[in-house]
């Protein structure tokens, strides 16, 4: 492999080839994984075009991790460690987001559930005060205390990462 030290190609030493009993296996999200770490890299100038598309050519073909880690061993840490906060985060916002509507698919159910008890009660003793409002109400307060701040917290999020 070679790299670009400025005014001349120099070559690097590879890194030692791993036999497939020594390393596992890579699949395809492996493989993308890298290809979105050498984009990184690319794009924050630490890989001239050259070394791009070189290297971009050896991920999509490699077949083990110890490839993969070969062409990533000269790039910063923090390239790798930002791209893995950043999917943490995301990985948080669709759990809330699915906390949220789990939530509040349970309180419908729930209130109409109390609805039909109301109904059957109300028919069959003539008795028809709505205490149904009262659960609804309270129960309601808190999914809009669940739903509003991550609803805000994930429109934040977008904003920031539009710019």
């Amino acid at each position: 492999m070679t790299t670009y030290s400025g005014t001349t190609l120099r070559s690097r030493p590879a890194a030692p080839a791993a036999t497939p009993a020594a390393s596992p296996r890579a699949g395809a999200a492996d493989r993308d994984h890298a290809v979105e770490l050498l984009a990184d890299a690319y794009g924050a100038g630490y890989l001239t075009k050259e070394e791009f598309d070189e290297r971009l050519d050896l991920a999509t073909r490699a077949r083990h991790h110890a490839e993969l880690d070969a062409l990533l061993a000269d790039l910063p840490p923090r390239l790798r460690t930002s791209r893995d906060r950043a999917r943490g985060r995301a990985r948080k916002a669709r759990a809330a987001r699915l906390g949220v509507r789990i939530h509040a698919g349970v309180y419908a159910g729930t209130s109409l559930l109390m609805v039909a008890v109301w109904l059957v009660v109300g028919r069959s003793t003539g008795s028809w005060y709505p205490w149904p409002i009262w659960p609804v109400l309270g129960w309601g307060v808190g999914v809009l205390g669940h739903a509003v701040p991550v609803t805000l917290a994930t429109r934040a999020r977008e904003r920031r990462e539009a710019f």
